[in-house]
């Protein structure tokens, strides 16, 4: 009934996260052992939210907690993002990541490669996990509201902003003006 393939090849024995999208840090998020616990707080926060929740995830609890935030536009990783709010620790380097990035990289190419009309041209950021064995994990793929700070790399925030909706105007109005041809296209006939 389940393909439970996902939870068999990442236990690391530290549990599981069960949290619904649209949320931030601990809102609508559970915390289970056991796969038969992951199904029952599955179910509940259906029962309680599936009239605003399209979906819920499930993500491996790892030993290194350590997140690295790439951030790509148009697709090529541009720097691992560096909140300046939250503490990271002193296990967070600002140095380059090459292989990290390279790695988040080729998770999104292969994501716009399965959905093939979803919108990743513009800013993506993909989260990556360590695991004790020392593979890299996607543990989300994010765009729209996705945090991009940097403390080490030219690109400002404002600048960033600025470009992403600079690319999502431009993609509403190639949306409008071809609807707009295709309806002016059909009133000539």
């Amino acid at each position: 009934m389940y393909n439970f393939r996902f939870i068999e090849q990442n236990d690391e024995g530290c549990g599981w996260i069960i949290k619904t999208p649209f949320s931030t840090n601990s809102h609508n998020k559970k915390w289970a052992s056991s796969l038969d616990e992951i199904i029952l707080k599955i179910q509940k926060q259906y029962d309680e939210l599936h009239h605003s929740i399209p979906y819920t995830m499930v993500q491996a609890t790892m030993r290194n907690k350590k997140e690295y935030k790439v951030v790509l536009f148009g697709r090529e990783p541009k720097y691992v993002a560096y909140n300046p709010d939250k503490n990271f620790g002193t296990s967070f380097s600002k140095h380059p990541h090459t292989e990290i990035m390279e790695f988040a990289a080729r998770a999104l190419a292969e994501f716009t490669q399965l959905c093939p009309f979803a919108m990743t041209d513009s800013m993506m950021r993909v989260d990556v996990f360590q695991t004790k064995s020392g593979n890299f994990v996607v543990n989300e793929l994010e765009s729209l509201e996705a945090d991009h700070y940097s403390s080490y790399s030219n690109l400002k925030k404002d600048a960033i902003d600025n470009q992403i909706r600079m690319y999502y105007e431009a993609v509403l109005k190639d949306l409008i003006d071809e609807k707009f041809i295709k309806c002016k296209h059909r009133i000539k006939k």
